[in-house]
């Protein structure tokens, strides 16, 4: 029986001794366990804290009653300071003087002024498509030009203001003198004599450009006379429009 005891005692001290043991180790695992979670979560809260605000000595420590705003409030905030910052800095700008505008310069067109050449009626007028009746070559033709009677000697005078374009011989009108205008007109004057302009001189309306010939070979039968010839863009036109003439003199 005291063999049993003891053999019994000595199996209890053993399995004892071994569930001490036991029970040591779990006590040691959950220990590192617990210790290893707590050091984990210390490290990341020291991650995500934020720069320590430092309170000037005598100042309370604001910390405790600041609210932690999340990233939308803190980006909301942002943008309302923003908007303050630039309202508060449009109020204080000085506001821009506009400039007095320039009057702009009205620039007047004067209707150009036309001057009959030659005081005489007209003997010959522009016939367009036209034929007349031409009696120096006892034919029928159309005539580009009008024809003014005229003294010999008489002053001719420019249309209106222009250039000398030429000025030159013609083997049946004698001297002739060309002058351009604006708007693609020109005006020829043909049977003169005495020319007083050269060409590319400018002249203005009723400047003298020389003086009426004796005689016209290509229109002798018509006496002495200016015969005018006027073109726009090199089309004949009526000079008598020009001059606001509905009449033949």
């Amino acid at each position: 029986m005291k063999q049993y005891n003891s053999k019994h005692t000595a199996v209890l001290s053993t399995r004892g001794f071994y569930t001490i043991l036991t029970i040591c180790c779990l006590i040691i695992a959950v220990s590192a366990y617990v210790l290893w979670t707590s050091a984990e979560r210390d490290d990341t809260a020291g991650l995500q804290a934020e720069t320590p605000i430092v309170t000037p000595a005598g100042q309370p420590d604001l910390r405790e009653d600041t609210p932690v705003l999340s990233e939308e409030e803190t980006a909301e905030a942002d943008a309302a300071a923003a908007a303050e910052t630039d309202t508060d800095a449009q109020e204080t700008a000085p506001a821009e003087t506009a400039a007095p505008a320039e009057p702009t310069p009205t620039v007047t067109v004067s209707a150009p002024i036309y001057v009959r050449p030659v005081s005489g009626a007209v003997i010959t007028p522009f016939s367009g498509d036209e034929l007349l009746f031409q009696p120096t070559f006892g034919d029928w033709r159309v005539h580009t030009g009008t024809d003014f009677a005229a003294e010999a000697g008489e002053t001719v005078l420019a249309l209106t203001d222009g250039t000398v374009q030429e000025v030159f011989e013609d083997g049946l009108y004698g001297t002739c003198v060309t002058l351009s205008h604006d708007a693609d007109l020109t005006s020829t004057y043909r049977g003169l004599t005495d020319v007083r302009v050269v060409a590319g001189q400018a002249v203005t309306a009723g400047e003298a450009l020389g003086a009426v010939a004796e005689t016209i070979d290509a229109e002798a039968a018509l006496g002495t006379h200016l015969h005018v010839e006027t073109a726009r863009a090199g089309t004949a036109v009526d000079v008598l429009e020009l001059l606001g003439e509905s009449e033949i003199e």
